[in-house]
Order: C-alpha cells, then sequence, then structure tokens
C-alpha cells in the first residue's frame, strides 16, 4: 500500500460499489427483498466506518528502544505490512460475506440483469 491516503480512498470506493449494486438490484426488481437490502446497506456503511476508522495506527516504539536505526526501520516496516494485511483480510472477509447475502437476497434473474447492465 503506498499511503495511508490511497488505501482509505480504496475502502470508499469499493464500499460505494457494493452499496450501488445493492441499490440497483432493489430498483430493478420488485421481487427482491427490501428489508434485505437494507440491512445489507447497514452492514456496508459499518464495514466503511470500521475500517476507515482502523486504518489509522501508529508504531508505538521509537528509534531509542533499538540497537540501531536499521533494526527500528525493520521493525517498524513489519509492523505496519502485518497491520496493513490484517485489515485488508478482515475487510475483504466481510466484504465477501456482503457479496454472499447480497446475491441470496436477489432472484437469479435480477443478477443475470444487473450483471448484463455494467
Amino acid at each position: 500500500m503506498a499511503n495511508k491516503r490511497y488505501l482509505k480512498k480504496n475502502i470508499e470506493t469499493l464500499c460505494a460499489a457494493m452499496a450501488n449494486d445493492a441499490m440497483l438490484a432493489a430498483q430493478l426488481d420488485s421481487r427482491v427483498d427490501s428489508e434485505k437490502i437494507a440491512e445489507i446497506l447497514r452492514r456496508i456503511a459499518s464495514l466503511q466506518a470500521t475500517s476507515l476508522a482502523r486504518a489509522t495506527f501508529f508504531f508505538d516504539k521509537a528509534e531509542r528502544d533499538f540497537e540501531d536505526r536499521a533494526a527500528y526501520r525493520r521493525a517498524r516496516s513489519k509492523y505496519y505490512r502485518e497491520a496493513f494485511e490484517k485489515l485488508r483480510s478482515e475487510f475483504n472477509h466481510e466484504g465477501l460475506s456482503i457479496i454472499k447475502d447480497l446475491n441470496a437476497a436477489v432472484p437469479e434473474d435480477v443478477r443475470k440483469s444487473v450483471a448484463s447492465v455494467k
């Protein structure tokens, strides 16, 4: 990940795309359960809010806590790499769960028509 701003923009873009798909599916056919879509939209909003909040974290050690500058940089780099990976993994897991629920809420023929619109 290049930087935190890029990460946050990606989170916002992915959540907006999921919400757009949910609303589009609900508008295309009246057979789509609007209560399930509303719940899915709430989950998307929650996913975005929590992911954006968790995207800000800091390495809590100082350079003086390490034997040299290289050891500090290695430890700091490892910390951020693991933190970003954990955030990405949890975001992907919840995002896939939301998409599965959206697919379950939408009839098969509506899913095909939404896919053809894109």
